[in-house]
């Protein structure tokens, strides 16, 4: 019929399309279109080795995953407990200390006789106490320490010294009879030094002194652990010895912290005390944890270093001693920082008058810091208020000990009690280094107008200097009445050799106007007492 049908694909219609060919003919130019024919997308087929890379290559990260996941919790296992992984030795040379790995438990008897060999000999056995045996983490033994002890060639004095701490546990293939020796494994091993000569007698040393001490190590040859108070958390211990220095004696140190859990054993502070008191543990702040307490007390300034226990990130020893300072002021206040500036200056007793007034009308300004700096200033207020309500054996030690508590109307009236009073007083002026000057300094900065520490201050100058030089220094200090400078010049007449309390007053030079003084000063502070 000459129709194209579909159904008959062998046949062409005698009408054909433009660009469409018949199979073997030649192609017309002339019926050929310039726009090529479309291309339709073609169905690929994906390759089965295809598949098997991909899979394969997810495989291999899904692999690489899971190892590192694995090492990294066993890396953490071995990290918080060594021990807790025994068949890790098999796998991992070298992962443990070779006096783990490799040494057997001995008895006490064979390792005093290894010891003796290496020409030391052992202490006397500490025990710590029951923990987890290293070996498998369950079974209860028991922790010692044993000190290593070794004699200094050439010594005539104080010559053994502790070398080296050991820590053992009761092994666990000790024989089980009562006649068979106890086995001990060693778990932890801390070599000890000494504490240099400087450090140790820096408290005695002036800092102008040429004998400052060499770094020769002073050697430690006492062991003993803390009882009663202290931190629950874990064992504390003492290292120390002891030197004397011409007619002093001063006591030295280290504080150690043993921490079961891991079986580690390290020195957390160095300690040294003129006056050969070891540290003590005391509750100070008023929490649950008592503080350390080392006493730096020389003649008649008490000094005490306060230290907190405090948590660090160490797994193997977890807490550190943090000394409670008085640097920076915790509470942003011209009082508090006020308060501050007299403890440095070691008016204690006004320092805490000033924080408890503070703290009183602003409770919300306080921390815990605040809180500590307080316990500090208070525990020194304690001394030299005690020391200053004491009886004295003469009228200038009697001054002085109010002096170094800021009780200045109160040293006033014991210097004017007597003219021995007065003339002894003369001496300790003289020979005051700083300590009184520093004082009378910090007082006036916080209140310039008080007429006794001014008093003070003049009569510093005039036993150091002169008397002209105290007057002239007075006239310059803020608040300064000529009613004053009367009831001053009285008192610095008072330390002329030849004074008498029945000789009529003579009244002193006037000095040149605005003279320069050396001496005490300080710019005084706007803020008023609390």
């Amino acid at each position: 019929m000459g129709t194209y049908s579909p159904r008959s694909p062998s046949k062409h219609p005698k009408s054909i399309r433009k660009g469409t060919l018949l199979p073997g003919k030649a192609p017309n130019r002339a019926s050929l279109s310039t726009k090529p024919a479309p291309l339709l997308p073609r169905k690929r087929s994906f390759p089965w080795q295809q598949l098997w890379m991909v899979g394969g290559a997810i495989a291999i990260v899904l692999s690489a995953g899971a190892s590192t996941a694995g090492i990294a919790w066993l890396s953490y296992r071995l990290i918080v407990n060594p021990q807790a992984e025994q068949w890790a030795n098999r796998w991992i040379p070298g992962w443990q200390v070779p006096s783990l790995a490799e040494e057997k438990a001995k008895t006490l008897q064979e390792i005093r006789a290894e010891l003796r060999r290496q020409g030391r000999v052992s202490g006397e056995l500490l025990l710590l106490g029951k923990n987890q045996s290293w070996m498998d983490g369950k079974t209860t033994v028991t922790d010692v320490l044993l000190p290593v002890i070794q004699t200094q060639p050439n010594c005539y004095s104080n010559c053994d010294r502790i070398v080296e701490l050991r820590i053992y546990q009761t092994a666990l293939d000790s024989p089980k009879t009562v006649t068979a020796e106890e086995k001990y494994d060693l778990v932890h091993q801390l070599p000890v030094a000494g504490l240099e000569e400087s450090f140790a007698i820096a408290p005695l040393v002036d800092a102008t002194s040429s004998n400052q001490g060499s770094s020769r190590m002073l050697p430690l040859n006492q062991l003993s652990q803390y009882e009663g108070t202290v931190p629950k958390q874990g064992v504390w211990l003492n290292l120390s010895g002891s030197r004397v220095r011409g007619d002093e004696a001063i006591a030295y140190g280290q504080i150690l912290f043993y921490y079961p859990k891991h079986r580690h054993l390290s020195a957390k502070l160095s300690w040294t005390s003129p006056t050969a008191e070891v540290p003590v543990w005391k509750e100070v702040t008023g929490g649950n944890t008592p503080e350390l307490i080392v006493n730096h007390t020389l003649g008649m300034e008490p000094q005490f270093e306060i230290y907190q226990v405090k948590p660090q990130r160490f797994v193997h020893s977890p807490v550190q001693l943090e000394q409670i300072a008085l640097s920076a002021a915790a509470v942003e206040h011209s009082h508090y920082e006020s308060a501050l500036l007299l403890a440095r200056s070691r008016l204690w007793s006004t320092s805490l008058v000033w924080l408890k007034a503070l703290k009183a009308r602003s409770p919300q300004l306080w921390t815990a810091t605040a809180q500590a700096q307080m316990d500090l200033i208070q525990w020194h207020a304690q001394a030299t208020s005690t020391q200053a309500e004491s009886s004295w054996a003469s009228p200038s030690q009697q001054v002085l000990a109010n002096l170094l508590d800021g009780r200045w109307e109160r040293a006033t009236t014991v210097f004017e009690s007597s003219v021995a009073a007065s003339q002894e007083t003369l001496s300790v002026l003289k020979s005051d280094l700083g300590r009184l000057e520093n004082r009378v300094k910090a007082a006036l900065r916080v209140n310039p107008g008080n007429l006794d520490t001014k008093a003070w201050g003049a009569l510093l100058i005039a036993a150091q200097q002169s008397p002209n030089n105290a007057i002239a220094w007075l006239q310059k200090r803020p608040k300064t009445s000529p009613q004053d400078i009367i009831q001053i010049r009285a008192l610095i007449q008072r330390l002329d050799p030849n004074f008498s309390d029945f000789q009529p007053s003579q009244s002193l030079p006037e000095p040149t106007p605005n003279a320069e003084v050396p001496g005490v000063d300080g710019a005084p502070t706007p803020s008023a007492p609390p």
